[in-house]
């Protein structure tokens, strides 16, 4: 799993340029190291299938992360605004979970989503 790989597919799901990407650079780089953690299969044989999860993991990061910034519905990074950012959200999580389900040998990381009512 290279960087270059995950940056390039976390652009792809962003929509972010260059010159913005590079802020957002730490988020992969934290993915990737989350992914690498959870996983004892070989990274070399399962290798674009982890980066996908990591460029997953990093986007669904980087809506959290913009929605808490900005709060509302909407999103503005440099030229770029996104509308209905939950349903984004919704559609990052889901993106990231069905990466997951393609990694062979994945350790749980006790992270459980759950709801409470109030």
């Amino acid at each position: 799993m290279q960087i270059e790989n995950v940056l390039e597919l976390f652009a792809k799901l962003s929509g972010l340029s260059e010159e913005e990407l590079y802020q957002a650079r730490f988020l992969c780089e934290m993915a990737m190291e989350h992914i690498r953690s959870r996983c004892t299969g070989n990274e070399e044989e399962e290798g674009g299938r982890q980066s996908f999860a990591a460029a997953a993991l990093a986007y669904y990061r980087f809506l959290l992360w913009t929605l808490t910034d900005q709060g509302g519905d909407s999103i503005k990074v440099g030229e770029v605004t996104v509308k209905n950012v939950r349903e984004r959200l919704e559609y990052a999580q889901v993106l990231y979970q069905d990466a997951l389900a393609g990694l062979e040998g994945l350790k749980d990381d006790g992270f459980v989503f759950e709801r409470m009512e109030a």
